[in-house]
This record gives C-alpha cells, sequence and structure tokens, in this order.
C-alpha cells in the first residue's frame, strides 16, 4: 500500500497537482484539434463513447462527461440536429430512451480517430510501448481506485 508523506502533497510531485496540470493541458492541446471543425470535442467525445457502448442512454452521457443534465440534452439535441445520433425509443420501458449514431455520426467518428491518435502519440514520444501501456494500466488502477472511494464516501453519506 502505498503512504505519501506531507511533503508529497506539498511538492512539485504531488499526485493533485500533477493531474489538474495535465487535464489543463490536455485540454489544451485536445481543444486546438477541433478549433477548424463544425464539430466540438465534447460533442465527438459524446459520438465516441456512444459509440464504444460506454453510455446509451442521456443520464449515463450526463455521468461520463461530468455535465449538468440541461447541458446533455442540448448536447444530445445539437448532434441529433446535424444527423449524428438519434433517439431510439424502441425500449420496452417508454422512459428509456436509447442513444444511437447514425452512419453520419459513426462516419464523423471514425474521421476524427486518425488525429487523435497522432496527437497522443505526439505527446507520449518520449514513451517506450512498455510505458505507455504501463501508464494506462496506472491509470486505470487509479480511475478504479477512485470509483471505490467515492462510492464508498457516497455511502457513507447516506
Amino acid at each position: 500500500m502505498a503512504k505519501l508523506t506531507t511533503e508529497d502533497l506539498t511538492s512539485e510531485r504531488s499526485p493533485g497537482r500533477l493531474l489538474r496540470r495535465i487535464h489543463k493541458l490536455l485540454v489544451t492541446r485536445v481543444d486546438s484539434l477541433f478549433d477548424d471543425e463544425q464539430l466540438s470535442i465534447t460533442q465527438w467525445t459524446a459520438l465516441k463513447l456512444i459509440r464504444d457502448g460506454l453510455v446509451t442512454t442521456a443520464g449515463e452521457l450526463a455521468r461520463s462527461l461530468g455535465i449538468a443534465t440541461g447541458a446533455t440534452t442540448r448536447l444530445i439535441d445539437s448532434l441529433e440536429e446535424i444527423g449524428y445520433i438519434k433517439r431510439d425509443l424502441g425500449s420496452s420501458d417508454r422512459r428509456v430512451v436509447r442513444l444511437v449514431l447514425t452512419k453520419s455520426g459513426e462516419a464523423k467518428h471514425a474521421e476524427r480517430v486518425p488525429v487523435m491518435v497522432a496527437s497522443w502519440n505526439e505527446i507520449l514520444a518520449d514513451f517506450k510501448k512498455q510505458e505507455a501501456e504501463q501508464l494506462i494500466h496506472l491509470l486505470t488502477k487509479l480511475h478504479d481506485s477512485m470509483e471505490r472511494v467515492v462510492a464508498a464516501s457516497s455511502r457513507e453519506d447516506e
């Protein structure tokens, strides 16, 4: 089990500080990749999440993107208006509305994938393949640990 000290949290090595800085730099970098597009990074990310099967409903999309339900509705409306997704009311439960990519949405998603891969390859240029895989493994482990801790904390608050 890792044990950090007070110095670890007040230094340049502070995990929280590093994650915030990486996130800020990542947002700046990725936003710049969509400057010339009719599609925003948030819209593309929504297409990717739906395409990858990670989200199927508006609620799941809101949670995954960390945005409010009103913003999610506007996002879905905009993607539906330009023909990239559709709302599927075909469920036996009429309260459940599934989000489905259209062929046009699939094509728009696929069009940006090489740009995103090239960007990540540029960011990870100083990493060996094994180091990049280890980074992804450790980030996944950190994510899972954070979800566990947050879920446990939420249960304690109830």
